[in-house]
């Protein structure tokens, strides 16, 4: 299983104070610097590396640098997802709920070919594709018989 993102990167995204509210079970003020805690938000992020590595490996160049950017912000939302669901076991409940269901549809749409991670979001995501909107090309017969 690869690591797509960090602790520091989750603290980043969300209070640390919230952070280890989320993980620590032991301390009545929680405290992101509790061992136990900081394992418990590695597991988090572990659990959605492994999500994430269920759908992309071998499907994707998760060493391309776009690719791992993207691939960050995933698994931070997959691991406060996770993280979230300790406290809220409800689905319905879990306010990430929502953020996770669509990330794992994004997930299948990459695994499945139709959505690439890591295209520039000023670009077309698709670009240098053909697609069904491209203006079809016709060849005279002549420009292929060198080949």
């Amino acid at each position: 299983m690869a690591v797509y993102t960090s602790i520091e990167d989750l603290e980043k995204r969300l209070d640390p104070q919230v952070l280890a509210g989320l993980a620590d079970d032991v301390n009545p003020l929680p405290d992101i610097d509790d061992a136990l805690t900081r394992d418990i938000i590695q597991q988090a992020i572990g659990d959605g590396g492994s999500l994430i590595d269920s759908y992309l490996t071998g499907r994707v160049d998760l060493a391309d640098p776009q690719v791992e950017s993207s691939l960050e912000r995933i698994n931070a939302t997959l691991a406060l997802y996770f993280l979230y669901r300790r406290r809220y076991v409800d689905d319905s409940q879990n306010p990430l709920s929502a953020s996770r269901e669509a990330v794992v549809s994004f997930l299948a749409e990459v695994a499945g070919g139709t959505a690439r991670l890591g295209a520039d979001p000023g670009q077309p995501q698709h670009s240098g594709w053909s697609s069904t909107q491209d203006v079809e090309r016709i060849l005279a017969g002549g420009k292929l018989s060198g080949f």
